[in-house]
């Protein structure tokens, strides 16, 4: 049994330059040979063998049925997962390495997370959710004042930045996650099923605030989601599937 990821190459570019440029941008993941297997009393391969490259500053969607590893996938970039085998390079450094105050300052600086179920404090204001990473990484007051107003601006959020987050709808709860993650200014962002919980005219304000963001700070973006329109905003799509071995 092997994951296989089927690659879409999304034209999203007005000219050949362009293009150019893209293929010249660097590797900032590289995934190799990377197999997960959950122990228990019957033992589940997550995933079997991906391989997987992104570029910096790349958007890109992981497509494919509920079940097959996106989620796992994405858990094993963040360092919230460590593998059974394989390799994860980011920034040319071997993350599965790491120790665990490496792994703890490695999500408060290089990935922000999103979640499907928000994931925000409730009993934080909105100001302080977005605050408490920044606080992790001792910010300037002045600094995280200023980042929470550029953020929340652009997300058009700036109105709810004393309310809790039990007052706001799902998909403001989405934007308040969206500004979290970007708050620490991360190179990569990954998103979860970002619009999971959400109807769909929401999901698109989502996505489009989502990716218009990683498009102005350079941030590679890696979406893991069943949803096809999710596609629209990225670059490029790769299907997550797996073969299974015939027996002879």
């Amino acid at each position: 049994m092997k994951e296989v990821l089927y690659e879409k190459k999304l034209d999203k570019y007005s000219n050949s330059g362009e293009k150019s440029m893209s293929r010249r941008k660097s590797t900032i993941i590289e995934i190799s040979n990377l197999v997960h297997i959950y122990k228990g009393k019957i033992e589940t391969t997550a995933l079997a063998g991906v391989n997987l490259s992104v570029k910096k500053g790349e958007r890109l969607v992981i497509r494919g049925k509920s079940g097959i590893g996106k989620t796992t996938l994405l858990h094993c970039i963040a360092g919230i997962l460590r593998p059974t085998e394989g390799r994860i390079l980011v920034d040319n450094q071997e993350i599965l390495q790491y120790n665990e105050n490496q792994l703890a300052d490695y999500r408060c600086k290089t990935v922000g997370l999103i979640y499907q179920s928000y994931n925000l404090a409730q009993f934080l204001t909105v100001k302080e959710n977005i605050e408490f990473p920044m606080l992790l990484v001792k910010t300037p007051q002045e600094k995280r004042e200023k980042r929470i107003e550029e953020l929340t601006e652009f997300l058009e959020i700036s109105r709810y930045l004393e309310q809790k987050p039990e007052f706001l709808s799902g998909g403001e709860q989405q934007r308040v996650a969206i500004a979290i993650a970007l708050a620490n200014n991360p190179p990569i962002i990954l998103a979860d099923e970002p619009t999971g919980n959400i109807d769909v005219e929401t999901a698109e304000i989502v996505y489009t605030n989502l990716s218009h963001m990683c498009q102005i700070y350079n941030t590679t973006l890696v979406i893991a989601s069943h949803d096809p329109e999710a596609s629209k905003y990225t670059e490029r799509e790769v299907i997550l599937t797996r073969l299974e071995s015939k027996k002879r």
